[in-house]
C-alpha cells in the first residue's frame, strides 16, 4: 500500500506526463504517446470506423463503442487492441481527436420545450447537436441550417454547437443540393480580388503570341461534349498520311498562358482542386471568364492550346509525337448524340462532308484503339449512370440510366491517348538511369486491396464463374480483372461485379512517384486533358512547358520540393469533389422517389446485410432496403459467405443478382433513405 505522500507523488508524475503529452488517458487507464498511431478515420453509415496510418498495408478497425468523439475524416490517436475474429484487421480504441476534418455540419433545426438541437443530415454523425437558447440563430423548426460544432469532449454527452446560416425549409427550390454543397465546404463565388484579376484578362490574343504559336486555324478540328457543356477544354482532328497511319491531334485549352504562377487566379484555382459536377449546376474551378469564354474552345473564335500530335500506325501504334504550344479555330461545337447519329448513319443536316469523313474515320481509329488497350490488359468498366430531366424549380421529372455510347469511347481513347503520351514524354527520359531527374506529377493506379480483392474472387465464385485468378494480390494483372468483366456481360450479374470489381480497386490518385495505373495497364500515365476543371492538368502543362524551354536546376530542386504536397492536396480535393457529386445524386433520387411511393419497379438484388437487402430498381438505377424484418414468412439468417439470406425454415434464399419485384413503400428525405417491400408473384 503507497503512503499518502507516494500517491501525491504519482499522481503529480501522471499529470505532469499528461500535461507534456508523454501520456494520454485511455477511459480508466493510461497509455504511453509512442505505443499510439496516428491516422484518419472513415466511419461508414453502420457506425463503424477504419484508420488509415501511413506505413500500415491495412486500416485499422474500429466498433461503433470506441469511436468516442471522432467523426468522419478526423485525425485520431488510436491504441491497437486485439484482432478481429477474420484474421484480416486489428482491431483498435480512438484514444484522442487530434484533428477535426469539420466544424461545421448540415443538419435539421428541431425545437423542444427546453432546449433545441441540430439533427445531423450524416448518419456517420451519431449525435443530436445541443444549442443554446443565444444559439440558434432565430432558425426555425424544420429549417436546414449550418451548424458550427463549439465542444464535444465527453462522447456520454451531446455535443455542443451554434448555428452559424440558415438554408431554408426542405421543399425550397435549391435547398437540397446546397445543403450538400455547404457540407462539403464548397463555394459558388470566388473572392472578390480573384474575380478582379480575371476581370482584367483581355478577350484578344496578342499578335506576337499567335506568331510564335503552331497555328493551326486552317485545319479542321472540333469539340466532342456533353449537351448541356459550357466549358470545352478539348478539340480534336485527324489525317489520313500518305504511309497510310492516322495523325491524330489532341488540342487542350491552353490554361497555362492565362493563369500564372502566384497570382490570386492560381491560388484560388489550386485551394479548389477541381470543378464539382452536381446534378443541376457546376461549381467551377475558375471563373466564368476564363472557365466558359477566353479558355474554352468555343467554335468559330481562335483559341489558345496545347497540343499533342501523334502518328499511330494501323495496329494501334503511336510510332512518333509532338507536344506544341497551338492556336486553333474549332469548326463545330459536337454533341455526342450528333457523333453518335454520325456513326449511326444518321448526319445532323448540313453537315460539311469533310467534318463528316473525318468523324467516321475517328470512330474507326477509336475502335484500333480500344482493341489494342484491351488486348494489352487494360480493364474496361461499362458501368451505366443515373441521370435526371430537372423543371424549373430543380425538381426531377425524369430519371433515366444513361449508357456509354460509341461517341464516348471516341474521346475516351483519345484522351487517353494524349495523357499516355505526354507521361512518357518526360517519364521515359528517366529510364536509363532511373534517378528521376525529372520531377513530373503522375495519375496512379496501385494494385487491388488485398482484402476486397478476397471479396471480389468469393463473389465470383459464389456466381459460379471460374476466374483463374491467383489469390495473390502481387500476382494479379488487369488483363485477368478484364476476361473476367468479358465473361459476365449480359448476364443479370454482370452489373454488380463491375461494382465489386471496381470497390476491390486501389483508388486512383495524383504523385510525383510513378508506379504505373493499374487499371489501364499502362506504364505511364498523367492528366493533360482537362486543365479548365482540374489543377493537376495545369500542372502537367506547366512542367512540360519548363522542360521544353529548359529548367534551372533550382527550379527542379523546387519542383521535387513541392509536387508530393500538391499531389496529396489535389487527390483529397478530389475526393471531395466526388463525395459531393455522388450525394448531391443520392439527393435527386431521393426526391425522385418520393414522387412514385406505391408504385412497382423490377429490380435486382444489390446488397445483402445481417439487416436486410438491398435492391436496385433497374429502369432508374436506384437503390432501396428491404428491411430483415418485412420479409415475412421465416426466420432469415445472414449468409455472409454466399452473399445471401436464408429462411431457417422454408430455405427460402434472398441472394446477391436475384431478380425480384419491389413496391416503393417510404422514402425518407432527410436520411437519403428508400424503403421497398417484396411483391411475391407480380408482374
Amino acid at each position: 500500500m503507497k503512503s499518502p505522500k507516494e500517491l501525491d507523488k504519482l499522481s503529480d508524475a501522471v499529470s505532469e506526463l499528461l500535461h507534456n503529452g508523454s501520456l494520454v488517458k485511455k477511459g480508466k487507464y493510461y497509455s504511453y504517446r509512442s505505443s499510439l498511431l496516428q491516422g484518419t478515420i472513415s466511419i461508414n453509415k453502420g457506425g463503424e470506423g477504419f484508420v488509415t496510418v501511413a506505413g500500415y498495408d491495412q486500416d485499422f478497425f474500429i466498433s461503433p463503442s470506441r469511436l468516442r468523439t471522432a467523426l468522419h475524416g478526423d485525425k485520431v490517436m488510436i491504441v491497437p487492441i486485439a484482432k478481429r475474429r477474420s484474421g484480416k484487421r486489428v482491431e483498435a480504441e480512438v484514444v484522442e481527436v487530434t484533428e477535426r476534418k469539420n466544424t461545421r455540419f448540415i443538419g435539421t433545426f428541431e425545437q423542444r420545450p427546453q432546449f433545441a438541437l441540430v439533427v445531423p443530415d450524416d448518419v456517420r454523425f451519431r449525435r443530436d447537436i445541443y444549442v443554446a437558447a443565444d444559439a440558434t440563430n432565430h432558425a426555425k423548426p424544420g429549417q436546414k441550417v449550418v451548424v458550427r460544432l463549439d465542444a464535444w469532449e465527453d462522447e456520454y454527452q451531446n455535443p455542443e454547437g451554434t448555428i452559424v446560416e440558415i438554408l431554408g425549409y426542405p421543399d425550397e427550390k435549391g435547398v437540397d443540393v446546397l445543403s450538400v454543397v455547404k457540407a462539403h465546404d464548397l463555394h459558388f463565388d470566388f473572392p472578390k480580388r480573384v474575380m478582379e484579376e480575371s476581370d482584367r484578362i483581355a478577350d484578344t490574343i496578342p499578335s506576337e503570341e499567335i506568331e510564335r504559336r503552331l497555328d493551326f486555324r486552317e485545319e479542321i478540328c472540333f469539340t466532342i461534349d456533353p449537351f448541356d457543356a459550357k466549358d470545352f477544354d478539348d478539340a480534336v482532328s485527324l489525317k489520313l498520311l500518305d504511309n497510310g497511319n492516322y495523325l491524330l491531334g489532341v488540342h487542350i485549352a491552353d490554361v497555362s498562358y492565362y493563369v500564372r504562377e502566384k497570382t490570386e487566379l492560381d491560388r484560388e484555382a489550386y485551394k479548389r482542386g477541381t470543378s464539382t459536377y452536381l446534378v443541376d449546376q457546376v461549381i467551377p474551378m475558375l471563373p466564368e471568364k476564363l472557365s466558359n469564354v477566353v479558355c474554352s474552345l468555343r467554335p468559330d473564335v481562335d483559341r489558345l492550346t496545347y497540343s499533342v500530335f501523334m502518328e499511330i500506325d494501323q495496329s494501334g501504334v503511336v510510332i512518333d509525337y509532338d507536344v506544341a504550344e497551338t492556336i486553333i479555330h474549332s469548326k463545330r461545337r459536337f454533341t455526342y448524340e450528333e457523333v453518335q447519329a454520325v456513326i449511326d448513319g444518321q448526319p445532323p443536316d448540313l453537315l460539311d462532308s469533310a467534318i463528316l469523313d473525318q468523324v467516321h474515320a475517328m470512330h474507326q481509329l477509336s475502335q484500333l484503339l480500344t482493341k489494342k488497350r484491351l488486348h494489352d490488359g487494360s480493364i474496361d468498366f461499362d458501368t451505366p449512370e443515373s441521370k435526371f430531366v430537372l423543371d424549373d424549380s430543380g425538381k426531377p421529372v425524369q430519371c433515366y440510366r444513361k449508357d456509354r455510347l460509341a461517341s464516348h469511347r471516341l474521346v475516351e481513347e483519345f484522351m487517353l491517348l494524349a495523357n499516355q503520351t505526354v507521361s512518357k514524354h518526360i517519364g521515359l527520359r528517366d529510364q536509363p538511369a532511373k534517378k528521376n531527374h525529372y520531377p513530373f506529377l503522375y495519375r496512379v493506379h496501385d494494385k487491388p486491396v488485398s482484402e476486397k480483392f478476397d471479396n471480389f474472387l468469393r463473389l465470383l465464385k459464389v456466381f459460379g464463374h471460374d476466374a483463374h485468378l491467383s489469390k495473390s494480390r502481387d500476382q494479379i494483372r488487369p488483363k485477368q480483372i478484364q476476361k473476367i468483366i468479358e465473361k459476365v456481360k449480359g448476364k443479370k450479374e454482370d452489373l454488380l461485379i463491375e461494382k465489386v470489381a471496381i470497390r476491390s480497386m486501389a483508388k486512383a490518385e495524383y504523385s510525383p512517384v510513378n508506379i504505373g495505373h493499374f487499371g489501364l495497364s499502362f506504364d505511364f500515365y498523367s492528366h493533360f486533358t482537362s486543365p479548365i476543371r482540374r489543377y493537376p492538368d495545369l500542372i502537367v502543362h506547366r512542367l512540360l512547358k519548363e522542360y521544353d524551354y529548359g529548367m534551372p536546376y533550382k527550379r527542379v530542386d523546387w519542383w521535387r520540393e513541392v509536387l508530393p504536397e500538391m499531389a496529396k492536396h489535389c487527390s483529397d480535393r478530389e475526393k471531395v469533389a466526388m463525395e459531393a457529386e455522388r450525394e448531391s445524386i443520392k439527393v435527386k433520387q431521393v426526391e425522385f422517389m418520393m414522387q412514385h411511393v406505391g408504385n412497382v419497379y423490377k429490380g435486382i438484388i444489390s446488397g445483402v446485410t445481417g439487416f436486410g437487402i438491398f435492391v436496385e430498381i433497374t429502369e432508374f438505377l436506384i437503390e432501396g432496403l428491404i428491411h430483415i424484418r418485412n420479409l415475412e414468412g421465416d426466420y432469415y439468417i445472414f449468409d455472409d459467405k454466399n452473399y445471401r439470406l436464408m429462411g431457417e425454415r422454408t430455405k427460402r434464399s434472398f441472394q446477391l443478382g436475384d431478380e425480384v419485384t419491389v413496391r416503393v413503400a417510404h422514402v425518407n428525405r432527410d436520411k437519403h433513405e428508400v424503403d421497398f417491400e417484396l411483391l411475391e408473384n407480380e408482374p
